[in-house]
Parts: C-alpha cells; sequence; structure tokens
C-alpha cells in the first residue's frame, strides 16, 4: 500500500515542507503537534494550556481520519523545560487510558512553545 498524506480542517496548517501525517497501511505517524489554533497562532501561556491545545490537535486529527487516542501506541513529547514535566503529565494523563502508550520525554529548545507532540497511531 502507498503512503498517503492526511490532515484536518480543525488543526493548524502545515508550516513547512512536511505533512501532518502520513497514513501507511494502518499506521498513522503523526508530526510533530504544538498548541496551535487552525489560524497558526499559538494557544495558552502555560504548560497546562499549551498541553491541553496540543492534545486536542492530536485527538481532532485522528478522529478526523478514523482513529482515536485509544490508537496511539507510541509518542514523543518535547518539552522547553523539564521543569514542565509534571504539569504536562497531569494533563497528558486525561486523554489517555491504560495501557497508555509508550512515550519518551526530552526537554530541548522550542521556538516559542513550550511543548510539542509528535505520536505513531495503530489500528487493528
Amino acid at each position: 500500500m502507498t503512503r498517503t498524506a492526511v490532515s484536518s480542517s480543525r488543526v493548524h496548517p502545515v508550516f513547512g515542507h512536511y505533512s501532518s501525517a502520513i497514513m501507511k497501511n494502518n499506521t498513522l505517524y503523526l508530526a510533530g503537534f504544538g498548541p496551535f489554533d487552525v489560524h497558526q497562532q499559538l494557544v495558552g501561556e502555560d504548560i497546562v494550556e499549551q498541553t491541553h491545545q496540543t492534545m486536542r490537535n492530536i485527538r481532532n486529527l485522528l478522529e478526523d481520519n478514523g482513529f482515536g487516542m485509544q490508537d496511539i501506541v507510541r509518542s514523543t513529547v518535547y518539552l522547553s523545560a523539564i521543569e514542565h514535566w509534571g504539569p504536562f503529565n497531569e494533563v497528558y494523563g486525561q486523554y489517555f487510558e491504560a495501557p497508555y502508550p509508550a512515550r519518551t520525554v526530552v526537554a530541548c529548545e522550542l521556538n516559542g512553545f513550550l511543548v510539542e507532540v509528535e505520536c505513531t497511531a495503530v489500528k487493528d
């Protein structure tokens, strides 16, 4: 099966030369999503608000392409400061039920926002 780019009208458009997500067979590979609205405006001033917006963006893209949060098997999280881990983790946990996806958290410099999440979802 060929790979196909997918998107959502409820999620900010792509900022550069990449796809929001790629579907290959029964797997959806999502690019990194941050706390931006459909107008590419940053949403939220703290890690809690920005994490909620980021997770809503991911959920919207999944739902608009026949997936759900329960289909996420792996995520990579980028935080602007490791001190954000606790509040981020509290919000992140609200979007999943056990068994939770495998996850890696990395502290790194982000371009003006506090959190970015990429993930992979698989349909049975």
